[in-house]
């Protein structure tokens, strides 16, 4: 198990070792100078270290540990509580030790610290039996993780020996991607110049009932006359939601070109994996990506709209799948899909199959967040815009984009909109420029 690396059995400290080497020397001095005194002294350094390790041997500390999380399903950013309660059971008391609980990703100061002594179980006082350990933590990367176990650093009251103690078990918790409000979509106007409207539902004045375009073939008595007489065209209710009311979304998964891949520092956090090197670092684009991606999914959830999330890349022995959410059901599987979703250069190419599937669709608001794809696939993706209602690219880059990108998007149908990971307010667009085809 990982933890084994950092769980060790008691074992002598550095001073328990100096106070061996100088009875021993003592021992040899008394020998030469004949001084019976020395000899005494030398003995008592050597069997103090010894009887001390004996003592610890015999009399193990006996601790349990009841841990609370909460929540133990978040969001990135989101702030989680921990709160482990630490209980005594041994016949003798516990010195006051460090504790670290493990936990990838954050600060060792944030998780660790010193817990006072803990006393033994015929302590009468409740309260000087268990002890508390708790903290909140807002730095979760998204994925999957394990908070826990909780480890001390203990060391008997004269400093000679030591151990490492492992309590309690990890428990489980989710990190799903980042949801923003993202305002005004954070992307260019759609077909009637307003937020994304000829895509996503609006709301009208008069009774706060969401309305968007008409559509030809909408029945006439969905139409919202006074909400037309504001917006000076035609809108239709939209209280009703129907299988043609789907959104789609493409994530772009294909691997970052080659380069040296940045190093995270590492901690005592990372030494307790079994990882034998540091960390790797945060992928910041396909991190924003993938909160991009999850933000507009919400967005046209609110609305109503059944969504649907295509990955350009998909596993190389099945077929690109999508996961669809119905209007009326939870975003629970898809935020799922994204808090464990990666780029991959080794996955097959599969946008000739989205494009397939999307294309099927009648006409839809399509949202594609763009990375490092290039090529046929990304020309069969932009390729798009003639079935979309409209199609929004969100292109992620730490660097400046080439305006030829720019353009043979624009050119091709889509509106769009660029964003780095590197701005002090990364979901805020640093380009939006509208289609010209």
């Amino acid at each position: 198990m990982a933890t084994k690396r950092i769980e060790r059995r008691l074992r002598p400290t550095s001073r328990a070792i100096g106070l061996v080497v100088v009875g021993v020397l003592l021992g040899a001095a008394a020998v030469v100078f004949g001084r019976g005194e020395l000899l005494a002294l030398g003995g008592f350094l050597v069997v103090l270290p010894l009887v001390a390790y004996v003592l610890r041997l015999i009399w193990r500390p006996r601790l349990e540990a009841e841990r609370t999380i909460y929540p133990t399903t978040l969001a990135v950013g989101d702030r989680m509580r921990v709160v482990t309660e630490v209980r005594n059971r041994s016949w003798i008391a516990l010195e006051p030790s460090s504790y670290l609980d493990l936990l990838p990703g954050a600060e060792p100061s944030s998780v660790g610290g010193v817990l006072p002594a803990i006393g033994s179980r015929i302590n009468r006082n409740e309260d000087k039996r268990r002890r508390r350990v708790a903290y909140g933590v807002d730095s979760m990367r998204r994925g999957v993780h394990e908070v826990g176990p909780l480890f001390f650093d203990n060391m008997d009251g004269l400093g000679l020996t030591r151990r490492v103690l492992k309590i309690g078990e990890a428990t489980e918790v989710e990190v799903w991607p980042r949801v923003v409000d993202l305002p005004a979509m954070s992307v260019p106007s759609g077909k009637s110049g307003g937020e994304v409207e000829a895509g996503v539902a609006q709301s009208g004045d008069s009774d706060d009932v969401l309305t968007r375009d008409y559509r030809r073939g909408d029945p006439l008595r969905r139409i919202h006359w006074r909400a037309t007489a504001h917006a000076g065209e035609l809108r239709v209710r939209q209280e009703e939601h129907h299988a043609e009311d789907t959104s789609v979304v493409i994530l772009d998964t294909s691997g970052a070109p080659e380069v040296e891949e940045p190093k995270a520092p590492m901690t005592i956090i990372d030494l307790m994996n079994e990882q034998a090197g540091p960390m790797t670092a945060v992928d910041a684009e396909f991190e924003l990506a993938v909160s991009l991606a999850a933000s507009v999914l919400a967005r046209f959830h609110r609305f109503g709209y059944e969504t649907e999330l295509f990955e350009t890349h998909a596993a190389l022995d099945g077929d690109a799948e999508s996961t669809r959410t119905p209007s009326e059901e939870a975003l629970e599987g898809v935020m799922r899909r994204l808090m464990l979703t990666q780029p991959d250069a080794e996955r097959r190419e599969a946008c000739a199959e989205v494009v397939d599937d999307i294309s099927r669709v009648a006409r839809t608001p399509v949202v594609y967040v763009h990375r490092h794809l290039s090529g046929d696939g990304l020309a069969a993706i932009r390729s798009l815009s003639s079935v979309a209602s409209p199609a929004l690219a969100l292109i992620v880059s730490d660097e400046p984009v080439p305006p030829a990108t720019l353009t043979s998007f624009t050119e091709a149908g889509w509106n769009v909109a660029v964003y780095s990971p590197t701005r002090a307010r990364p979901f805020s667009p640093v380009l939006e420029l509208e289609a010209t085809a």
